[in-house]
């Protein structure tokens, strides 16, 4: 009876009653062979759950996000069943924002969302000036059911910032789920790389989504791993839990063989040691400054040395990690720097407002010249779109759209590192810290690949974006109360 205590019984008999509808409702679905209408109990279940818990959605999202399929046919492309999940929480969050007033303004004003909302308005003035609005206006849509959720709403939920924990925890045991079916269908390959782009279908459609999103989440489940039991809610269960995941990501890391991934950790791990080790500001911009002057001034021969290398992707890690620079025979980073050919082309003729957002795939062909062409090279699109977080918004949204992109990645790395320094409490500081090096993965990840238009990368990136800004929110909140406190002593 203590359990039903906390429960309406109205609210019970409603339930019961649902889930029996719902459960005759499959079997009669599965006996007459109607398979497509076998899922409707699930969906209605789905739906019956987002209403009466509707803070608690964004950690089943989280959770289903690594098991979402892509479905596309004549009129309609959808990943499942996570977009139609976020879409119907945009709505009713939106409703809850503009009827009910249920939503703290302050959250606006703080630069990382100042930012986020002006690349929104952006992306929708340009749209008016796009080569197809209505590609544009789907892609614009799909930014808004992505980051209305997965920043507005759960900035509110991580000011608890103990939630974070769960929404981390939720994503990262469903991605070493597939990262353990991707290495059992690799290994009954053989371990033969011509399998290893391919092996993480249908779940990510290829190793470079399937790495990034492995390279995310390395920095802060590794933090919680090694994190003071307090961060752990005391729970002894959830610190096994983070070696299992860890374990799988490592293993992930290595057999993702996505080089832009092994690049974006190691950058993060870097700039962890130049963080924990206190080296001087000034020294690393001088470093910095003098290492472009030599970029600058050998170009020439670095060029003759990239070219000069004809070693393609191999299953050998060796030979894989010499891949990297080869500019000249290696499809992908030929096609690549193809993508980044056109995309500059098409940002030169329209400079200002851009192609329009999402239609670089449909545009590109035409600035292909044959002496770049691969290949793999297409005019349709079908391989995706620029292959860069920067230069894509540069060439669909022009000058302003790609600075307001930048601004916010840069906005949230200041934000994430200040708090690691500002804040009183030391978990809050690492717990921010490793965020913000997660971020970093794919802020170095996206100069050579863009997928913040997929459910994928889209929902865990927003919602740490969020957790930086809350955390932000809740040691400033800290510091002013301390103060008042010394105020009126």
């Amino acid at each position: 009876m203590h359990f039903l205590s906390k429960y309406n019984l109205k609210d019970i008999a409603i339930v019961s009653i649902s889930c029996l509808l719902f459960l005759l409702l499959g079997f009669y679905a599965i006996e007459y062979g109607v398979s497509m209408f076998a899922f409707l109990p699930l969906i209605l279940l789905g739906l019956l759950f987002i209403l009466l818990r509707f803070y608690y959605t964004i950690f089943i999202i989280a959770f289903l996000t690594p098991f979402s399929i892509f479905f596309r046919n004549e009129s309609l492309s959808v990943t499942v069943p996570t977009e139609p999940m976020l879409v119907l929480v945009m709505c009713i969050f939106l409703w809850e924002c503009f009827f009910n007033k249920k939503y703290n303004l302050s959250h606006l004003k703080h630069p990382v969302s100042f930012w986020i909302l002006i690349s929104i308005v952006w992306i929708g003035f340009t749209t008016i000036f796009s080569w197809d609005v209505i590609v544009s206006l789907k892609h614009l849509f799909a930014r808004l059911f992505f980051v209305v959720p997965c920043y507005f709403l759960v900035l509110g939920i991580f000011k608890d910032y103990k939630k974070i924990l769960w929404f981390i925890a939720s994503y990262g045991f469903a991605l070493s789920v597939i990262i353990i079916i991707s290495t059992i269908k690799y290994a009954l390959k053989g371990f033969d790389h011509d399998y290893a782009d391919y092996i993480m279908l249908p779940f990510y459609n290829d190793h470079t989504a399937y790495g990034a999103a492995i390279g995310l989440f390395i920095p802060v489940s590794f933090y919680y791993l090694f994190a003071k039991k307090e961060m752990l809610n005391n729970k002894k269960w959830l610190r096994i839990l983070f070696a299992w995941i860890c374990a799988w990501l490592s293993v992930g890391f290595v057999l993702c063989y996505a080089r832009a991934t092994w690049i974006s950790v190691i950058a993060a791990f870097m700039i962890l040691t130049i963080i924990k080790l206190k080296i001087n500001t000034r020294f690393i911009m001088t470093t910095g400054l003098l290492f472009l002057g030599v970029v600058v001034f050998s170009w020439g021969n670095i060029m003759q040395k990239l070219q000069s290398n004809n070693q393609d992707s191999s299953g050998n890690i060796s030979e894989h990690i010499q891949s990297m620079s080869n500019i000249t025979t290696d499809a992908s980073n030929t096609e690549r720097l193809n993508r980044w050919s056109c995309a500059l082309r098409m940002a030169k003729e329209r400079p200002i407002v851009g192609w329009g957002f999402g239609t670089y795939q449909f545009v590109y062909g035409r600035y292909q010249k044959s002496s770049e062409r691969t290949v793999i090279s297409t005019n349709e699109g079908t391989l995706g779109n620029a292959h860069s977080e920067y230069i894509g918004p540069l060439c669909e949204t022009g000058l302003v759209g790609c600075i307001t992109i930048i601004l916010v990645f840069a906005t949230s790395v200041y934000y994430g590192i200040r708090v690691y320094h500002r804040a009183k409490d030391r978990n809050i500081a690492n717990l921010s810290l490793f965020i913000t090096l997660s971020l970093i993965t794919y802020y170095v990840h996206g100069v050579m690949n863009n997928f913040l238009d997929t459910d994928k990368l889209a929902i865990p990136f927003w919602s740490m974006t969020a957790m930086i800004v809350a955390l932000d929110l809740y040691q400033a909140k800290q510091i002013e109360t301390e103060e008042t406190i010394v105020k009126t002593k």
